[in-house]
């Protein structure tokens, strides 16, 4: 996989709106001097500005993938960086320019509805992209010392990196051992959603990274059980789960997320942990996704390399 160049101070980020629109109490221009505060140059795409007859797209499907190609074609553009998820970043990806993407590598840091475009920039480039915080939640930073050092840490990494939750939130093993490979992953529903698409997953021999927010329990047992059934989870040589915020039992509250986990893979043959936080929650853990991970179910540790 290829590492982009990281951006230096004084550079030049580019904000986008891949998915959904930014809601009235996130003004983008709040969020480019928060930004900016942090030593960048700001450019804001159109797509951050613009509307949609629908009202849950940010921009029409073409200005969106129009802003991600020239982000990237852009030589004054250092990084692009999603300004939130929500839905219809799976609308892009036979939008994107694959071949400027790989000529001009940069990188590109988001999660949630944008793990359709980390899906298909990884399977078309062969780019290392960060499922890291959308740079909405800038605006909520000045209560959490956490997120925007662990977004630098995996921006920079040099030859290791050993990913760590926020003081207090263990990560946790469920299925002992020790697994590589490249990780891959991301948001449970748009992993699946991108079964049978030309932007299918691999995890073919890759540690698998899964995450949701606001899906009922049963929907997660669903979820998971088709990607068992299209044989994705068996192909991975690991998993490790992430946080499933407000993902909630109406039929038995004591039956939540980490209950269903426990269950579904407790005769896993490979190993498995849980609890990373790098999902719908705050503070939230940067994964560098391509990246060589190594896991260890008993030590419940995860470490990414530059090399193989």
């Amino acid at each position: 996989m290829i590492f982009p160049p990281m951006p230096e101070t004084g550079s030049t980020i580019l904000l986008i709106a891949p998915s959904s629109p930014l809601s009235g109490d996130q003004p983008i221009d709040s969020i480019a001097q928060s930004v900016e505060r942090l030593g960048f140059h700001v450019r804001i795409d159109p797509s951050c500005q613009s509307s949609t007859p629908c009202g849950y797209a940010a921009a029409p499907p073409e200005l969106r993938a129009a802003g991600i190609n020239a982000g990237f074609s852009d030589p004054d553009i250092s990084a692009i960086w999603c300004v939130r998820g929500g839905s219809t970043a799976w609308q892009l990806p036979p939008l994107l320019d694959y071949a400027a993407i790989s000529t001009h590598p940069k990188p590109f840091i988001g999660f949630s509805d944008v793990t359709s475009l980390h899906l298909a920039i990884q399977k078309n480039c062969h780019l290392v992209t960060y499922h890291g915080p959308t740079a909405n939640r800038i605006l909520k930073w000045e209560d959490d010392p956490f997120t925007w050092p662990s977004l630098l840490a995996a921006l920079y990494m040099e030859k290791r990196l050993c990913v760590k939750n926020a003081p207090g939130e263990p990560i946790k093993s469920l299925r002992p051992g020790t697994a590589s490979g490249p990780l891959t992953g991301g948001n449970l529903s748009l992993v699946v959603q991108s079964l049978g698409t030309p932007w299918q997953i691999d995890a073919k021999d890759r540690i698998l990274y899964l995450e949701d927010v606001d899906e009922p329990v049963y929907a997660l047992d669903r979820l998971l059980s088709q990607l068992h059934y299209a044989g994705v989870l068996q192909s991975a040589a690991g998993i490790v789960l992430g946080a499933f915020t407000h993902c909630r039992n109406a039929y038995r509250e004591s039956y939540g997320p980490e209950e269903l986990l426990k269950d579904f893979f407790s005769n896993w043959p490979r190993p498995v942990l849980y609890n990373l936080h790098s999902a719908h929650c705050t503070p939230m853990v940067t994964l560098p996704l391509g990246a060589h991970c190594t896991i260890d179910g008993s030590a419940a540790s995860l470490m990414f390399s530059r090399n193989s």
